[in-house]
């Protein structure tokens, strides 16, 4: 029994041997990506925190201690967390009866 099938409208037709095969590669290879992707999510969030922070570093601003530590642990993100962190720096609320459903739940994104 074939693994896929092309759909069509008159019927579904299995894969071949190589097309099956190809496949798999393609799976295999989106699978093997996961940490980069994740990694592209957690710079794409960190590039918006400190995006929000921007304006404490204007030269008529005075940041705070803690403003420049939060700011400067979002810039080293991608060097103090290795793979294996990338699934808690992704981690949301997930409860939603809570009024903070959906956001971060890593203590890195939280500003001070």
């Amino acid at each position: 029994m074939a693994k896929y099938y092309h759909a069509t409208s008159e019927g579904n037709i299995p894969f071949t041997a190589e097309e099956e095969t190809a496949r798999d590669a393609e799976i295999k290879a989106f699978q093997d990506d996961l940490p980069n992707r994740k990694l592209a999510r957690i710079r794409k969030i960190r590039n918006e925190k400190l995006a929000e922070t921007d304006f404490y570093a204007l030269a008529d601003q005075v940041m705070s201690d803690e403003m420049k530590t939060y700011r400067k642990n979002l810039r080293d993100i991608t060097t103090n967390y290795s793979q294996s962190d990338y699934d808690d720096l992704l981690n949301r609320v997930s409860d939603k009866t809570l009024s903070n459903f959906g956001e971060l739940t890593h203590s890195v994104w939280s500003k001070p």
